[in-house]
């Protein structure tokens, strides 16, 4: 029986030109950073000038992100930002999330743990005691946000796939099974290494853990992936995943406008399929149709899954819903996805039902039982203020643009200046650009790097 693989994974290259790729691996473990306290004392003053700050309230809102991103096949850019919530307006705009660390190489704790010791060093100085700016002393709460590997990661916890899998409650994989048992944000940062999975020290242990907040994109892309490799799955198993199949599949995708194809490596007998870029995703998610490759009623039932999913994503995004109705419709949504069969197989009765316990996966798990939880908590901002993908953005064009030899010092060889350094000159010059309203560029600041 031919099997299929989904080829969007945390693997999946996200660079490919050959040139990008030789310059990044001859960069690996020369890593660089800026000083988030000379940043903020250069942009405090112009968010007070613009009313955003108040120096009678002197309280800024940090929040911290990485992201890791795919060069080739062995590679990973590692970047560490920050961000201002207190200037919501730019808060989705990749200009406004400030890099402070640059790392060509391993996406592991050890290397984080070691490039980060000067910025880790700030951040406990900016929470114990504060920041001097302008004659006041400013107080500083952080928050992080990323995907959910880059999250454990920092956190120094378990892998999605292990027993112990959620960084904010105490379940185990073994009560999956269990859904009328409630879960919360039960763990604390004091003493989180005595809870089963936590294996080193939080690389930000300064932040509360209720401060750690998933990525609401990636809610949306990994579940969408979930709900389509189960049904690539179900396809499978009913022996029907063929040529015909694969080729109704395509068909469906041009008609919606996603780019979608399968194939085969050669001496392989697995399939690939494209992997879909998030507004692709949510197109499948809401216009595919599913009674292409289904019999009519269960292209109806599944349908009503991912509709009702669609809605729990558009309730996340929007800072306006209700927390306790969230709860409500996702444990609703939760039932709907584990809707048992009825009746005596291959019997007239019988009725088919959607998926199993062993189904849910991690995300899942967060968006029944924690998002309320942060949508609770953090009002204020809205779970849209904590998305990545500004800094996802923000790191692909890093690594697109900076790192292509013949585009750099015009190629001049050994004189070249590192990628690295040039990033974080070009940032230097962009934050001047950006608090003077310039319309032409500056010459760059002096900001260590």
């Amino acid at each position: 029986m031919p099997q299929y693989i989904d080829s969007d994974s945390n693997e999946t290259p996200d660079i490919f030109n050959p040139e990008v790729i030789d310059e990044v691996t001859t960069s690996i473990s020369k890593g660089a950073q800026r000083s988030i306290k000379d940043i903020l004392k250069f942009i405090v003053p112009n968010l007070v000038k613009r009313n955003i700050l108040n120096p009678q309230q002197p309280i800024v809102n940090i929040r911290i992100s990485g992201d890791g991103r795919n060069v080739g096949k062995k590679v990973k850019h590692d970047m560490i930002t920050f961000a201002i919530l207190d200037d919501i307006d730019n808060i989705h705009n990749p200009n406004y999330h400030h890099t402070v660390v640059l790392y060509p190489g391993s996406e592991n704790y050890e290397s984080l743990d070691m490039l980060m010791i000067p910025f880790r060093n700030e951040l406990h100085e900016l929470t114990e005691i504060g920041l001097i700016i302008g004659g006041i002393n400013w107080i500083f709460n952080l928050y992080f946000s990323s995907d959910w590997k880059f999250l454990t990661i920092c956190l120094g916890f378990n892998s999605a796939n292990s027993l112990f899998f959620c960084p904010w409650c105490l379940i185990s994989k073994k009560e999956m099974s269990n859904v009328n048992k409630e879960w919360s944000i039960s763990k604390q940062m004091d003493c989180i290494n005595i809870y089963n999975g936590h294996h080193s020290v939080p690389l930000f242990n300064m932040i509360p853990l209720d401060h750690w907040i998933p990525d609401e994109l990636h809610i949306m892309l990994r579940i969408t992936d979930r709900l389509w490799n189960l049904v690539l799955h179900e396809i499978q198993e009913t022996g029907y995943f063929n040529d015909v199949a694969r080729e109704i599949i395509v068909k469906e995708m041009n008609r919606i406008k996603v780019n979608f194809h399968f194939w085969q490596e050669k001496g392989c007998q697995t399939w690939s399929f494209t992997s879909l870029m998030g507004q692709d995703k949510l197109k499948v998610l809401q216009f595919f149709d599913l009674s292409t490759i289904l019999p009519p009623t269960r292209a109806r039932a599944i349908r009503m899954l991912w509709d009702g999913f669609y809605d729990l994503y558009m309730d996340i995004r929007n800072p306006a819903t209700n927390p306790k109705t969230f709860k409500r419709n996702a444990k609703m949504w939760l039932k709907i996805f584990l809707t048992p069969s009825t009746g005596v197989p291959n019997s007239d009765d019988f009725v088919q039902g959607l998926y199993r316990p062993n189904d849910i996966t991690p995300y899942i798990h967060v968006l029944v039982f924690h998002i309320h939880e942060f949508m609770e908590k953090h009002k204020k901002w809205g779970l849209k203020s904590f998305s990545c993908a500004a800094v996802e953005n923000k790191n692909h064009q890093q690594v697109s643009q900076f790192f292509r030899k013949t585009l750099r010092d015009e190629g001049n060889g050994a004189n070249r200046k590192s990628a690295i350094v040039q990033i974080l000159e070009f940032e230097n010059r962009k934050l001047h650009y950006n608090i003077n309203d310039s319309q032409v560029t500056p010459k760059m600041i002096k900001l260590q790097v």
